[in-house]
């Protein structure tokens, strides 16, 4: 079966791939830009909607919510992330980190397909 991907995939592959992707910029410069995150969320989002109806999910959303994003979390929640960070945004990546780890259970489960 041979399906046409879809333009919310295409850009998130894009995203995925440049020097913009959230996930890349947290690891090269060891700094969260929350713009970034919510750009990439945007994008991530945008996929699982398109996608959560054909039965299938692209391999990489399924790659950064089974390894990706316990990659990320593992880097940001290290003490070394917050040595010189102000409270405020040890706060933010913190409450950035709990969102994003209801989401991935939310994948995991099966929730995130459900919604409409």
């Amino acid at each position: 079966m041979h399906t046409i991907m879809k333009e919310s995939l295409k850009k998130y592959l894009e995203y995925i791939d440049s020097d913009e992707d959230f996930s890349f910029k947290v690891r090269m410069e060891a700094e969260w830009d929350d713009h970034a995150y919510q750009e990439f969320l945007r994008l991530l989002t945008a996929v699982i909607h398109d996608y959560k109806d054909s039965g299938l999910m692209p391999i990489p959303v399924m790659l950064f919510f089974t390894s990706g994003l316990d990659q990320l979390i593992g880097i940001v929640t290290n003490p070394l992330f917050f040595k010189t960070a102000s409270r405020e945004y040890e706060d933010l990546v913190r409450g950035r980190v709990a969102e994003l780890e209801m989401l991935q259970k939310k994948f995991l489960c099966g929730e995130l397909f459900m919604q409409s």
